[in-house]
């Protein structure tokens, strides 16, 4: 797989900062490939990111096959929950996953919210701009 253009880093970088910015909840941010190579990643803390984005896409496509097989249509969210908090993974369009953690339990629908809104900011200005159509000239 190629690697990163500089217009796509720039895009991860303005969104990602843009999701923590906005989303209180959010303290780990994590853009991966579906074959689970690091593109990107925000947080407030110190966790390890490389392990985080390998296991996202995994459980990612584990998600897309279960919902694949009950004819349930594609898989936009999986939620990983625990005692200690929360982890979402969705869906950036069909070359990316984002993979989001909040330590608060109590932030389900706040996380939910920003990192669905995030992923399609994301998809948004990723899409090849439309080329201008140009009058002739008489």
């Amino acid at each position: 797989m190629p690697l990163p253009d500089e217009s796509e880093s720039a895009v991860f970088a303005r969104e990602l900062d843009n999701y923590l910015s906005n989303c209180e909840a959010v303290e780990l941010a994590v853009i991966t490939t579906p074959d689970g190579r690091l593109r990107a990643q925000r947080q407030r803390g110190a966790y390890e990111t490389e392990s985080t984005a390998v296991m996202g896409s995994s459980l990612m496509a584990l998600g897309d096959t279960i919902l694949a097989e009950l004819r349930l249509g594609t898989c936009e969210t999986v939620i990983a929950e625990s005692a200690q908090g929360l982890v979402l993974f969705n869906h950036i369009g069909s070359s990316f996953v984002l993979v989001s953690m909040t330590q608060s339990k109590h932030s389900l629908g706040s996380l939910l919210s920003w990192a669905r809104r995030t992923a399609e900011d994301i998809a948004q200005g990723l899409r090849p701009s439309m080329p201008v159509a140009h009058s002739a000239s008489v």
